[in-house]
């Protein structure tokens, strides 16, 4: 009986070490273009099939930011797989690297 009790409690303890080893979830990388500036969020459009067309990202004070977001820039969005279900969606930046600079007004036009 007391060899049965002892193999039980391993048994469990076995379970329970092997439903902790889940796969992580990876975090989102696309490329979209920045559409509107906020004090601690940018308005996206991807360029990248992810699921959604337009993203609200907001991003902490401590995310390095090497260049000044300007409209009209590219950049590559590292983001937490957790996305807030809305219109925009809502994701959360760990990264955000510039792709391409914002296009030149033509000289003329408005």
């Amino acid at each position: 009986m007391k060899k049965i009790i002892v193999l039980l409690i391993c048994a469990g303890v076995l379970l329970s070490a092997l439903a902790g080893c889940g796969k992580k979830e990876q975090n989102i990388v696309f490329t979209a273009t920045v559409d509107e500036i906020h004090d601690s969020s940018i308005l996206v459009s991807t360029a990248d099939d992810v699921g959604f067309d337009k993203a609200s990202v907001s991003f902490a004070a401590d995310v390095k930011i090497g260049f000044n977001l300007i409209v009209g820039q590219t950049v590559k969005i590292t983001a937490l797989p957790q996305i807030k279900e809305s219109y925009p969606v809502q994701v959360t930046a760990v990264a955000i690297e510039l792709v391409t600079e914002a296009a030149s007004p033509t000289p003329g036009t408005p």
